[in-house]
């Protein structure tokens, strides 16, 4: 007699998502360091020497803080005192955020260059709510916070973000003020020196150069070209490197010689601007040039080629 035995199926649970957990620096950037958490579940124990904001995402939980205790949740910022300490434990499973920590001189600078004298670094509130234009903004900076962005980019990035922090997080800030219309002498002479030197160029001395504070420099260039400077560099790099490649250079070194992170980091932004990679665009023109010259050589018309090559 036969026995049948029936083997249970084992149900596999799905493996939870890994929390990951990135801090952020750039040379660029003093004073200035970045945390962007996802699908983080672990409670947060903190104790800083530098002011902060916390811009919740997905995350959801309570925050001890100063013998309080606050909810956060999406579209919330918890700004955070130096010294005191904050205990920030998960409700209902992993969630993400971003942490700016701010050198106190950082956002003093800020508000030197946007707000009036009688404006001071004290926050609005522990726990604040913000807005769509703010968290989209945080999103756009850490996107180009990091090793792979020029200076003047994360530079610019930042000092757009700052004043919607000081506006919405600092006690007694305006909201931020229309542009009165750009100084075109001075937006002219950024532009010229863009022109000359703007490959490694930075915000703070792009500003220097045209006699504007960081502020002013980046309103008075975006309101005059549309674009604003690093948009404006960038543009200059791509040219650049077509120029080079044209030449015959090595994408390789095309890369590093107008200031990109590596050929994968330069290849992305070609490509964007371009339509084709380097690689795409050097060789469509060297096989050009090869077939006028051998039509040249049998004493044809280069248009005959491109003709018979479509037929």
């Amino acid at each position: 007699m036969a026995v049948a035995y029936t083997i249970p199926r084992m149900n596999r649970q799905p493996s939870a998502p890994k929390e990951v957990v990135d801090y952020r620096r750039s040379s660029a950037l003093p004073g200035v360091e970045g945390i962007d958490a996802q699908r983080s579940p672990r409670q947060w124990r903190v104790i800083r020497p530098d002011p902060a904001v916390v811009i919740f995402g997905t995350w959801r939980g309570s925050v001890r803080n100063r013998g309080q205790v606050y909810a956060g949740e999406p579209g919330q910022a918890f700004c955070y005192v130096p010294g005191e300490v904050m205990v920030a434990s998960p409700h209902g499973g992993a969630g993400s955020f971003h942490v700016l920590e701010l050198e106190a001189e950082v956002i003093e600078h800020w508000l030197a260059e946007q707000q009036p004298s009688s404006v001071r670094l004290d926050w609005a509130a522990v726990m604040k709510p913000i807005s769509e234009r703010f968290r989209n903004g945080v999103a756009e900076f850490f996107d180009v916070f990091g090793p792979n962005s020029s200076a003047m980019h994360v530079q610019s990035q930042l000092l757009e973000l700052s004043e919607l922090l000081v506006s919405e997080l600092i006690q007694g800030a305006r909201e931020p003020r229309p542009s009165a219309g750009p100084p075109i002498r001075a937006a002219a002479r950024m532009r010229e020196c863009l022109n000359e030197e703007g490959i490694s160029l930075d915000l703070e001395t792009l500003a220097q150069r045209a006699g504007l504070s960081r502020f002013e420099a980046l309103r008075a260039f975006k309101k005059r070209y549309g674009l604003p400077p690093h948009a404006y560099q960038l543009c200059l790099r791509i040219d650049h490197a077509r120029r080079l490649l044209l030449e015959g250079a090595a994408a390789a070194d095309v890369a590093a010689r107008c200031g990109f992170a590596d050929q994968s980091h330069f290849t992305r932004h070609f490509k964007r601007f371009n339509g084709v990679t380097p690689m795409q665009y050097a060789h469509a023109h060297t096989s050009s040039a090869q077939r006028a010259k051998t039509l040249q050589r049998k004493g044809g018309d280069p248009s005959d080629l491109v003709l018979r090559s479509d037929r």
